[in-house]
């Protein structure tokens, strides 16, 4: 992690240095280097400088002295557009202070969806919010404060990978005396985020065609509430007979055994439960979830918190396990406590990205306990949060390490290749022929006319000519695979894009031959070993080949191709790659000023003409709502006075401005006379999502049925 460290301060005291050395000495463990650190005496100066690190840092911390930490929030907040928000947990600790309303209200006020670090008292207390894709964190120089800032907020955080975990207490024994049941009829009416929570789990279970059985008992019927109007919920969700007798269980191991016992009852991948609510000697009321696999049951414990009703903790915990659902379905790690058949409870040490409730584990107690301002702890943390080393792929003959080629000026990679064929028709590729025009599906293609008998249009190539060289036609696939893909995916997902390529080069009906490609040097063993098993198969569609462009990840759905190419293709049609939204790099934002929009549209066409009044330079007519009301695959964007689509805007316009998507939204701040582009997504968004399908093969999905998911009605030859 690149990072940078600034701090604000009216006088050099000693009390001061010593803060300095204090942090420095928490964050270098955290670094992939040394921090670069700065010191400012003014706030103009440290915005310079922080505009110049929001350029190349991905984590920036911001110190500034006590005395003007309020005013310099507040300043910092408006020069980031962020939106503040009055937070009440600073609120409830200040509340126990003789504090003036204004004083309050400026402790208080906090950026909008920010981390909150609360100080010891609440004065002064740190945030750490995100813009774009870099954290912005803002904590005190306070000698009474920085301590509990630093201790309870920043340091977990970062270790946390991006959250706090509010388990700071060990977990008490509970009593075996139950609360009495909540039904559903006293809980309020179920919000539009909790139907969103439900809708986004649907969607991610649709792609990995995982289905989950969930113990019936009394609180579980809130989880239908939760899913009031969505589609093949049913399909998805059994219910089962809640049967199990709690006997001798402790309240952990009889909630893993009513997700085992419901999953044993249907045919469901996973088994899920929502326990009642339980009361520890200590009086502090809980509830579990788990969700159970066919080799283990991971358990979840949900403390109330002060002031919230039964009602409310037993939404709590419907939102917790339909996340949780979510996370096992795409096999990412979780946290609670991993319970596998026949062993006794042990705490499961893998961090998932998200949780809102105190989580009581083994792995939370043993971090609270441990947590100093030692830099010795952080750097051994340092490296024993980094990922884990993997062998590097199986090479081909000669065994190097680089597997794909540089990318040359006039090459270009094999999804991009695609959409400039579809705009610019496909290259003759036989030499020395009179072309006459044929069509293949909606891109207009050249054949050669020759004397010779037609053509088997099954036959199976042993050559493939790529940029003029002849390869044979397996080692040529699977170094195309190995150019376009990640070295961690799944084998199915290889397989996949070895069909989608062979079908293309098919489809563009040259002989099988191509240029201006991309290509690796060498491919992986996983590469070819996924090409031996599918090589010659492709995808038709009314008995034609089919056109089967893809993109890195998608806005959440993949596009319809008229939206975004403007050519109309039954089977490219939006479908829901719902995963897509968790993967690093979904969003994005790209600063804009005016030389640069004027510049690229002149670049692309010198007739546009720009109104005075900047704010007009850039109008979005029309989207797909793939991300939202207000946001989605832009189908046409104006650009001073003249229409465009956006993938025309985003790859051609402004080819040069790192636009990953053309599902993207716009902000204009007449302050600075600049665009924010915000970008969902990577790639053009139609046809097949790589990262989408390599969460769905990691669930168990195989190829044959991504490219159903991606290319609904086609048919694999």
């Amino acid at each position: 992690m690149e990072m940078k460290l600034f701090s604000l301060y009216r006088n050099a005291a000693d009390t001061s240095v010593k803060m300095q050395i204090k942090v420095i000495g928490c964050l270098n463990g955290f670094a992939d280097s040394d921090i670069s650190f700065d010191e400012y005496t003014s706030l103009k100066d440290m915005f310079g400088g922080l505009s110049k690190a929001l350029k190349s840092s991905d984590f920036i911390v911001i110190a500034v002295d006590s005395s003007i930490y309020n005013s310099t929030k507040l300043k910092l907040m408006t020069a980031l557009s962020l939106k503040k928000e009055q937070n009440e947990a600073v609120l409830k600790k200040l509340s126990k202070l003789e504090l003036d309303e204004s004083a309050q209200e400026k402790n208080a006020a906090m950026p909008e969806g920010a981390t909150v670090f609360v100080s010891v008292d609440g004065i002064n207390s740190g945030f750490a919010v995100k813009k774009g894709s870099q954290t912005i964190v803002m904590i005190p120089f306070d000698d009474q404060r920085l301590d509990s800032v630093l201790k309870r907020g920043l340091v977990p955080y970062i270790t946390n990978g991006g959250r706090l975990n509010s388990a700071s207490e060990p977990e008490a024994a509970p009593t075996h005396e139950e609360k009495e049941e909540i039904t559903s009829e006293t809980t309020s009416e179920i919000s539009e985020q909790e139907m969103d929570i439900a809708a986004h789990t649907l969607n991610i279970l649709k792609e990995s065609d995982v289905k989950v059985a969930v113990n019936g008992n009394t609180n579980a019927t809130v989880m239908r509430e939760f899913a009031v109007g969505l589609d093949d919920f049913d399909e998805y969700f059994t219910f089962t007979p809640h049967i199990e007798d709690r006997g001798d269980y402790n309240v952990t191991d009889y909630t893993a055994q009513m997700a085992r016992s419901a999953k044993a009852l249907s045919s469901a991948t996973l088994g899920a439960c929502i326990s009642d609510i339980f009361t520890t000697n200590d009086g502090c009321d809980y509830i579990c979830i788990s969700v159970a696999t066919d080799k283990s049951a991971l358990v979840r414990k949900l403390y109330k918190e002060e002031g919230e009703d039964d009602a409310h903790l037993i939404r709590i915990a419907c939102e917790e396990v339909f996340a949780l659902i979510g996370e096992k379905a795409m096999g990412n790690n979780s946290v609670g406590i991993e319970i596998a058949q026949d062993e006794a409870p042990k705490a499961d040490k893998k961090l998932s990205k998200k949780t809102k409730k105190a989580i009581i584990s083994v792995i939370a107690i043993i971090l609270v306990a441990a947590i100093t301002v030692g830099s010795v702890y952080f750097v051994k943390q340092k490296n024993n949060n980094k990922e884990p080393q993997t062998e590097p792929p199986v090479q081909t003959q000669p065994p190097e390490t680089t597997t794909e080629a540089p990318v040359k000026a006039d090459t270009m990679s094999l999804s991009k290749l695609m959409r400039f064929e579809l705009v610019n028709g496909i290259k003759n590729e036989e030499p020395e022929t009179t072309p006459v025009e044929t069509t293949a599906g909606a891109i207009t293609a050249n054949e050669p006319q020759t004397n010779e008998a037609p053509k088997d249009p099954n036959a199976v190539p042993s050559v493939i000519t790529v940029n003029g060289q002849e390869i044979e036609a397996k080692e040529a696939i699977a170094r195309i695979v190995t150019a376009e893909t990640d070295s961690g995916f799944n084998v199915e997902t290889l397989k996949a894009q070895a069909i989608i390529t062979y079908t293309y080069l098919k489809y563009r009906d040259t002989n099988w031959r191509i240029s201006n490609l991309t290509i690796a040097d060498n491919y992986t063993q996983e590469a070819m070993d996924a090409v031996n098993e599918v090589f010659g198969h492709y995808l038709t569609f009314n008995d034609k080949v089919a056109f089967t462009p893809y993109c890195r990840m998608s806005a959440g759905k993949t596009a319809n191709a008229s939206t975004v190419f403007g050519n109309s293709f039954t089977y490219l049609k939006s479908v829901a790659s719902a995963s897509d939204k968790q993967r690093d790099g979904y969003k994005k934002e790209v600063l804009l000023t005016a030389d640069d929009i004027k510049a690229g549209a002149l670049a692309f066409d010198s007739t546009i003409e720009f109104p005075e009044d900047v704010s007009k330079w850039l109008t979005i007519n029309a989207h797909d709502t793939a991300v939202s009301t207000g946001t989605g695959y832009v189908e046409k964007i104006t650009v001073g006075n003249k229409e465009v689509s956006g993938v025309t805007f985003i790859y051609d316009i402004m080819k040069n401005k790192d636009l990953s998507s053309p599902c993207f939204s716009l902000s204009y701040d007449a302050e600075s006379g600049t665009y924010t582009i915000t970008t969902f997504g990577d790639g053009y968004g139609v046809g097949m999502s790589q990262l989408g399908a390599d969460n769905m093969a990691v669930s168990g999905t195989k190829y044959d049925k991504i490219l159903d998911q991606y290319f609904p009605g086609t048919f694999l030859n």
